[in-house]
């Protein structure tokens, strides 16, 4: 197997505002866009063919990656959003091909998940991981031999027959597009796959480590809290930081200034971002945002917003905002606040 498909063509509408001028596949993530870090993780186990299947606002994307030399990259146009399986067909794929979503941040082993597809020569095998809630994904229930006999996207929680989650990581044959219409929106876990078990083309392979979808803004949030915990504290050598304080892992992004400012980790300053007797915890600060005697916590906050005189909690601010002397709290009070 040497060629990708990474689906990036959704809208991103359960991380708006943040998406209402970025792709959710370019929102930044410890400042790298989140498809830096999936073509990394392809691209650390030899897939360096890759399709990237791109809709709304798809010109940043490809601007972004054009960069990559040492990749082979392709970006198929849609006519019509045709669904994640519809858009597979689109590209026209030959070989054994992975699929991943654009929204996920795993470690998910692919080593292990392609030895079960070669050992078992069927259609599809589905990466399976073990959840404490199935309902909020497709779950699997699967045989000895690892074939799934019974697949539901989102059941309700009564109507959980497993644990076992769909991680939108695939192995599919070519053959498999076979049974997706041309030209039509058709999607995996709601379409195609169905029409696969029934037919026993389907096999799970159960896999661990971590992984999380970034569609949302629980997810966004867990995936800048591993990475931060992997990387612990980084500071770009442009960045200024003069008489202040900061604790805990704590990224900090090319050309930021943090002056007179308490930064307690899990945190993340972007590019050209500027704090200014501030205080932020377990937030995330997009590229050239500008706090000023600002409290912020369990917080994100969109590229190019002002915020002075704030108090800014369990919110999302979107791009170009501008906010004075306010107290803004969300629907929860945060577990973290230490201010």
């Amino acid at each position: 197997m040497a060629k990708a498909v990474i689906l990036a063509g959704g809208y991103g509408t359960r991380l708006r505002p943040l998406t209402f001028t970025t792709p959710k596949v370019m929102i930044p993530l410890v400042n790298k866009p989140v498809i830096g870090y999936i073509v990394d993780y392809l691209a650390g186990y030899g897939l360096k063919d890759i399709v990237i299947t791109t809709n709304y606002h798809r010109e940043q994307t490809i601007n972004y990656l054009s960069r990559r030399n040492d990749l082979k990259l392709s970006y198929p146009e849609e006519p019509t959003p045709l669904g994640t399986a519809g858009s597979v067909k689109n590209a026209g794929i030959t070989d054994t091909t992975l699929i991943i979503q654009g929204d996920n941040i795993t470690e998910i082993n692919i080593r292990k998940v392609m030895k079960i597809h070669e050992s078992h020569g069927r259609l599809v095998t589905i990466a399976l991981l073990p959840v404490p809630d199935p309902s909020l994904y497709g779950i699997a229930e699967i045989e000895s031999n690892g074939r799934i006999r019974k697949f539901k996207e989102k059941p309700s929680p009564g109507e959980c027959f497993s644990n076992l989650a769909n991680t939108g990581l695939y192995i599919i044959e070519p053959k498999a597009m076979d049974y997706v219409p041309e030209g039509s929106a058709f999607d995996f876990s709601k379409d195609l796959f169905p029409i696969l078990v029934a037919k026993n083309e389907v096999y799970g392979c159960e896999v661990d480590g971590f992984w999380t979808d970034v569609g949302n803004i629980e997810g966004y949030m867990e995936a800048s809290r591993w990475i931060l915990e992997k990387k612990g504290f980084e500071c770009a050598d442009t960045a200024e930081i003069e008489d202040s304080e900061i604790q805990g892992n704590v990224a900090i992004g090319e050309y930021a200034v943090v002056k007179e400012s308490l930064i307690r980790g899990p945190a993340v300053i972007g590019n050209h971002a500027e704090l200014i007797k501030s205080k932020m915890h377990d937030s995330v600060v997009f590229p050239r945002v500008n706090l000023r005697e600002t409290t912020l916590n369990n917080s994100v906050i969109a590229e190019d917003t002002v915020i002075k005189k704030a108090e800014i909690t369990d919110s999302i601010i979107g791009a170009s905002c501008e906010i004075k002397a306010c107290c803004r709290g969300g629907n929860k009070k945060s577990e973290n606040a230490f201010f």
